[in-house]
């Protein structure tokens, strides 16, 4: 299931070009994912040029985490991992 990375998204809209069930739109200047639409074929993926749109497995919200900034920003591979003690 994709997400988009707020900080990361411009709103340049071509991911919206690129989504073959038209299930991202516009909300204020940012993309957003309809779940509901999506049928998870990762083209928006490759297409969004800021690599905003990421795979759930690295959204620190639905990992238990708050990304923070010292750490890498908590996105990405092996971030994360044994931490929860220190992050309480």
């Amino acid at each position: 299931m994709p997400w988009v990375y707020k900080d990361r998204c411009v709103g340049c809209g071509v991911c919206i070009d690129s989504c073959p069930e038209n299930a991202i739109s516009m909300q204020g200047e940012k993309a957003s994912i309809d779940q509901d639409k999506c049928t998870f074929c990762a083209k928006c993926f490759t297409a969004c040029p800021q690599g905003a749109i990421r795979p759930n497995s690295e959204n620190p919200f639905l990992r238990g985490k708050k990304p923070h900034r010292h750490m890498g920003g908590g996105f990405g591979r092996g971030v994360g991992r044994g931490l929860r003690r220190w992050m309480q």
